[in-house]
């Protein structure tokens, strides 16, 4: 469980700009660059996709 906060999350959306599936304006591969290189962790693994397999939806998938 994440240690995430709801009005957290919901700020941090905002910040990456993640209402329409995308977050900010990465490629699928430079999202997967960036969370690896910040996490140490690959965000396309498939138990990344529980929530959907758009970028927004496997970061809020991260996330929890």
């Amino acid at each position: 469980m994440s240690s995430l906060k709801t009005i957290e999350r919901v700020k941090l959306e905002k910040f990456f700009i993640m209402n329409s599936g995308y977050v900010c304006d990465f490629s699928d591969r430079t999202f997967g660059d960036f969370v690896a290189e910040v996490t140490g962790i690959d965000v396309y693994v498939p138990g990344y996709e529980v929530g959907g397999t758009s970028k927004a939806n496997r970061l809020r998938t991260f996330w929890r």
